[in-house]
């Protein structure tokens, strides 16, 4: 079986002129808009999805790391299909996989099932945004990759503008169930362009050996690690379930790196972290992947569980944040041209964490237009700092190892995305049970003020008609409450304060990807170094 001929890139580029390049842009754009509103939306559903499942904070955070997860580990595949299969039927493949995913998610008679579909979904979009990359790469000249990438930015930014706003009003309006048939029309479109101008090739007759073993190693990793860090609150970290899963994250780590530097045809290209470039790169790639996915998981759910928004309002909060990355990306992508990739990394390193800084002193009174100010203050510093990652990343490599670095630059951001809202959900709920038990020791008999607050509620309830011996319960009820209450909005506020903190940490290591550049200096050094 083969490609149909003349349809690699040479022979699109001689049928189409200059505009090709356009074309496939739009291509991958329309297919990146239809698997980003699968991360986009679903945030907003989080409070909906535990009230009909009747799931905890700690479960439902799998709806997220679950789909990153997998879209973390899929990506390490993504090479050996481009390279096997070819861009064409690798794109037409995942955009298949990807609809099934959102039907089943959409059909999900259980929280297993819906997992399941995110599963689905997130293998789908861990192939799709390396190859994305490794196309506009190829494509483009070197002077005007920056701005290409950039602009395919756009369509990675439209689903988090929009897709929030169009969630909440589905859940307000019908249910949360429709989020998941929402990408279904781009997928249409996009699976048409990619059958006609996806670059094709002519399929191998026998299939390269592919790093099975490798792969086993990294879904066993990713589930020990996250696995534990979701039950660890719950189940106790000195637990024996929980010891011994990170212990088996820790030994199959060990086992992956010493496999994967023997492998006939690594997983994960080993050999690029020896590249002082691509290592800092890398790092600062995992914790902007840290900072952007938890950022978009925590905020929706802080302001409908404390500041009790609707769903539509709480994608109307993140809407602006996303308009300020649409205007940004382009102008980002262009600066990666002419500036050394590690001043806007850094740069954008250091606005990310300033936002989080504000951010982490929210409380229920934190005003609407407030809380948008502080969210489009991290979103300028992500939207600076992205473009700059992924070239960066490619530029440190060879041609020949394009794909295998695509593949790494966005593992390594998804996976910090996947680890950052496990690690941080559990923080979150140990400090807010530490909040809670401090509180809680303060509500004494002894205690005026608290005394003062049970006989106001118990007055109101007598004034209610309820009988004498329900008035105490009801106010102790309502204390309960609002200890929990205030804890949770302390717990909000720490784990916010960790993202700051985190960000503003990696600001040196991303401004030392500038030593490592070879001294070669780019056009923007030449300039102005000197003034």
């Amino acid at each position: 079986m083969t490609a149909a001929a003349g349809t690699g890139s040479d022979q699109l580029f001689q049928r189409y002129g200059p505009a090709y390049r356009w074309l496939v842009t739009l291509t991958v754009m329309t297919g990146a808009i239809a698997m980003g509103l699968a991360s986009s939306m679903v945030n907003v559903a989080v409070p909906s999805v535990v009230g009909a499942f009747g799931v905890g904070l700690d479960q439902a955070q799998w709806m997220a790391t679950g789909f990153l997860a997998t879209m973390s580990a899929s990506m390490l595949v993504s090479s050996w299909l481009i390279e096997v299969l070819g861009q064409r039927i690798t794109f037409t493949a995942i955009l298949t996989v990807f609809g099934i995913g959102s039907i089943l998610s959409a059909t999900a008679p259980n929280f297993d099932m819906l997992v399941l579909g995110r599963v689905l979904q997130g293998a789908a979009n861990g192939v799709g945004q390396p190859l994305a990359m490794f196309t506009m790469f190829t494509v483009f000249p070197p002077a005007r990759r920056g701005t290409a990438i950039g602009i395919y930015g756009l369509a990675s930014v439209l689903s988090p503008t929009f897709g929030p706003i169009v969630g909440g009003i589905a859940i307000d309006s019908i249910s949360w169930r429709y989020l998941f048939f929402m990408p279904l029309p781009f997928c249409v479109p996009a699976l048409m362009l990619g059958l006609v101008f996806m670059p094709g090739k002519q399929l191998a007759k026998r299939l390269p050996p592919f790093d099975w073993f490798g792969l086993g190693l990294v879904a066993l990793i990713l589930f020990c690690l996250l696995s534990a860090l979701a039950n660890g609150p719950r189940m106790g970290w000195s637990s024996d379930t929980i010891v011994y899963r990170l212990a088996g994250a820790a030994a199959a780590l060990v086992v992956f790196i010493l496999w994967e530097l023997r492998a006939p045809y690594s997983l994960l290209d080993l050999s690029l972290f020896r590249n002082p470039q691509f290592r800092l790169t890398m790092l600062s790639s995992f914790v902007f992947g840290v900072g952007l996915f938890a950022s978009g998981y925590f905020i929706p759910i802080f302001v409908q569980t404390i500041q009790h928004y609707s769903a539509t309002r709480a994608g109307l909060l993140l809407a602006p944040g996303g308009l300020i990355m649409m205007m940004f990306f382009p102008l980002a992508g262009r600066i990666t041209d002419i500036v050394p990739a590690h001043i806007p990394i850094a740069v954008g390193l250091l606005i990310f964490s300033i936002g989080f800084f504000l951010i982490q002193a929210v409380d229920v009174n934190t005003t609407f237009w407030a809380m948008v100010a502080y969210t489009a203050i991290n979103r300028v510093g992500l939207s600076l700092a992205i473009p700059s990652l992924g070239v960066a990343a490619l530029r440190s490599v060879s041609t020949e190892k394009l794909a295998r670095a695509a593949s790494a630059s966005t593992f390594f951001r998804n996976f910090g995305g996947g680890l950052g809202i496990a690690l941080l959900t559990a923080f979150f709920q140990q400090r807010t049970q530490f909040h809670s038990e401090a509180f809680t020791d303060t509500q004494t008999w002894a205690n005026g003020t608290t005394m003062e607050l049970l006989n106001d509620i118990r007055r109101l309830l007598a004034e209610t008609g309820m009988p004498d011996q329900n008035q105490t319960a009801g106010a102790l009820n309502y204390l309960a409450e609002m200890v929990h209450a205030q804890a949770s909005t302390l717990g909000f506020k720490d784990t916010f304060l960790a993202i700051a903190i985190v960000a503003a940490l990696a600001v040196g290591p991303a401004w030392m990807i500038g030593g490592a550049v070879p001294t070669r200096r780019s056009p923007f050094r030449r300039r102005y170094w000197r003034l």
